[in-house]
């Protein structure tokens, strides 16, 4: 596991493009599921507009990333070295902030019944 966070090469970066676009799907799944419980609300501010609109949600956080994350790949493609390491940093610190958000989210998820149970 340490191998592959410390791994920057082309292939590496690719896979966590991956894992990152997953995580943030899972998010916004997620997050409409708990919304609709009536239990929670949105906190991020760029996204309390966004979730009222299921349209506007999957435009926002399914494809406008991917869009995004393919752009970026394609870019670092002809990265050099050094080029490849920060972005190795920087898609390892995105992985990390969205990882604790799901996380969070499967807290709240499985703490359901007990907000469920106090009505």
């Amino acid at each position: 596991m340490i191998a592959f966070i410390k791994n920057s090469t082309l292939e590496t970066v690719r896979k966590k493009f991956i894992i990152l676009y997953l995580l943030n799907v899972t998010d916004i799944i997620f997050t409409v599921l708990l919304l609709r419980t009536g239990y929670f609300t949105e906190v991020n501010f760029f996204m309390i507009k966004a979730v009222q609109s299921p349209v506007a949600s999957v435009l926002l956080k399914v494809l406008l990333p991917a869009i995004l994350l393919y752009y970026m790949y394609r870019q670092i493609k002809d990265a050099d070295t050094s080029q490849l390491k920060v972005s190795n940093i920087a898609v390892n610190i995105s992985l990390t902030i969205y990882s604790l958000v799901n996380l969070s989210h499967i807290v709240w998820v499985s703490l359901l019944p007990v907000f469920h149970n106090m009505v």
